[in-house]
This record gives C-alpha cells, structure tokens and sequence, in this order.
C-alpha cells in the first residue's frame, strides 16, 4: 500500500493522509507514523481548516483526481495522479500523471506506483494496532433465554465465529438459505455463530436471526466497537465490501464472499499475502465491466451494476456460490474437516 512504501522508503518524512472523517479512529495510534486528517468535502470549516496544515513538499492523489485541486490550492509545490479520468480539468494542476497498470493488479500494490522506491514490505498485524474500545452494548433481538450467549473476551477468540451479512446493495446479498446452512454446519462442529450488520443493512439479517435466534448486533456497533468484536473471533465470514478489507488490518481469519467484485483488485494483493484471508467467487459472464475510478481499464473485469440494473433482475454471482464452496475455504484457515452439509435445524 501507499502509505507503508512511503514510510518505508522515507522514514523521517512528515506523512498527512486526507480522508473521510468517520474512519479517523482506525489511525488513532498513527499506525506507519501517520497523522490522519479527517476531510469532509461538503463541510466549508473542513476546508478552511486544511490551511493549518504545513504547505505539502508533495502530494500524491490514488483515486478521483478532483482531490488534487485541494493539494493544488494548499500550495503543494509538485501533484502526482494517475492519468485517465473522463474529466480533463481534474488532471490541469498535476505535475506529473502516471499511466494505469496495463496487466492486471490488486487495488493497494497499484497504489504503490505512485512513488518511487521499493515496494512496501508484506503487512504484518503489529504494523496496525487499535486499542481504545468503547463498551460494547447488548445483542440485539436474541431470544429470551439469556444463558449461554457469547461473551467477547480480548484473546479469548476460540469457538465464535462472526457472520456479517449485511450490504447496502441487494445485489451483493448472499441467499438467506445459504447462511443458515452455513450456521448449522458451525453449530455441528460446537462453534458459536454471531451475526452483525451495519446500519440501514438489518433486512437479511433479520431473516437470518428470525430462523437460528441467534444473538446479534443489528447495526448498533460503532467502528471501533465492531473492531473489537473482529478482533476477538475465530473467524469472520462476510461480503465484499469495507468489512471485508478491514478485516485484513485486524488479521482474523476471514472468509469473503464476492459476486460481481473482482477478487483481482480487491484480494489478492501481495501486500497483504501473510494474513489469513480467503476470497470465495465464481465465474459468470455479465462481470464484464472495466472502471475503476471513472476510468475505463481493459484487463479488469468487475461488475459495478445495481440490482435494479442487473441484466438477470436477481444476483447469479452471488447466489451461485456454494455453501460447499465457502466450508471448503473456512476449513482451510481453521481446520474443522469437512462433513456432510445438513440443512439449518
């Protein structure tokens, strides 16, 4: 990724990293020496407080170029982007555009291009560490028979396995009949299955629950907080979506399911090849677009539709895969040994 090949490769440099404000808490601890600064485009004090910042020596945009013009006004004395974007007045006040990898390449090694030196070392967990917890609160819609709920003990991670099923899309929703099957091979094997979402996301997982009363955080978890509980399970079983990446940075094994994501750009990243993550996908035609970042590149193939504008009016790739197929890449990381798959009892 970006942010460690800069500090690898300029270790006394002073390194500010402009994002949204709601994931300042991941770098609360500077993880690689970094000072985070929360921006919020439609907030007009956010802008203004940009210019307490040190004038940038260099500025270096990975996504929509529309962001260098913010280094560009702050004075940055040379702007670096990569070229392609649809809008030619993005790329007017950069200094240097880069072309776009022509073979195919996960998402945090191409950002590695955008500066010189040799390529950030692989990730390893104490490069990242998050330690200020907030209290967690209750599960949410568990039955009423409170004994034998899970509890959440910092290292005690053995036998609860977290599935968070939630997306903001319905095209990205894995079969409700897939997830309770997948639970009931869990409880087979004495693991405790825990269910979590974000909020706006509680409709599959009330489908779920309502079936297995299984306990749940129903989109009532902070970041920080939903960090904690990653942080102290067995294994996270999820979609692909920000879950999904953020749980390579916590390093619990992980189980991510993608339908029309590229499992190219987005998981088979060199940088990350030490953490115990598998990715679970299968092939369908219609994955047949080739944007990223508003920008057309020929090698990728992902799907960026709707659900409204997909062409099969329900999600194929999501629901062609198998319970079988994301057992097989549970057991590998933890080891239970397959058996026969039984429906949810």
């Amino acid at each position: 990724m970006l942010i460690p090949k800069l500090r690898q490769n300029y270790p006394y440099a002073k390194i500010i990293m402009l994002g949204n404000p709601h994931f300042a808490d991941l770098y609360q601890n500077k993880p690689y020496d970094v000072q985070y600064w929360g921006y919020n485009p439609r907030n007009l004090y956010s802008f203004i407080q940009l210019f307490s910042l040190p004038r940038p020596d260099w500025a270096l945009v990975p996504g929509d170029n529309r962001y260098g013009w913010l280094a560009f006004v702050r004075g940055a004395k040379w702007l670096i982007a990569f070229s392609g974007d649809r809008s030619a007045h993005k790329q007017w006040c950069f200094n240097e555009l880069l072309p776009l990898p022509k073979h195919a390449v996960a998402v945090p090694d191409m950002m590695q291009k955008l500066c010189t030196g040799k390529d950030a070392s692989p990730f390893q967990p104490e490069h990242w560490k998050i330690t200020n917890y907030h209290p967690l609160p209750a599960y949410t819609n568990i039955t009423k028979n409170h004994e034998n709920q899970p509890t959440i003990n910092h290292g005690a991670t053995d036998n609860i396995i977290l599935f968070h099923i939630g997306a903001k899309s319905a095209i990205k929703h894995w079969p409700t009949q897939n997830w309770l099957t997948l639970a009931n091979y869990f409880k087979q094997h004495n693991k405790q299955v825990i269910l979590s979402t974000g909020k706006g996301e509680e409709a599959q997982l009330d489908e779920v629950q309502k079936v297995t009363q299984l306990p749940c955080y129903r989109g009532n978890l902070s970041l920080l907080q939903l960090i904690e509980v990653m942080q102290n399970v067995e294994l996270i079983v999820c979609l692909d979506n920000g879950i999904g990446q953020l749980a390579k940075a916590i390093a619990t094994p992980t189980v991510c399911l993608f339908g029309g994501g590229s499992t190219i750009l987005f998981a088979e990243a060199k940088f990350w090849k030490n953490i115990p993550y598998r990715s679970v996908t299968t092939d369908i035609e219609c994955r047949n677009t080739s944007l990223l970042f508003k920008r057309k590149i020929d090698w990728i193939q992902t799907c960026n539709r709707s659900i409204n504008d997909c062409i099969h009016q329900s999600p194929h790739c999501m629901q062609n895969i198998s319970v079988q197929k994301v057992i097989q890449a549970c057991e590998k990381i933890i080891e239970l040994g397959l058996e026969p798959i039984q429906d949810y009892k």
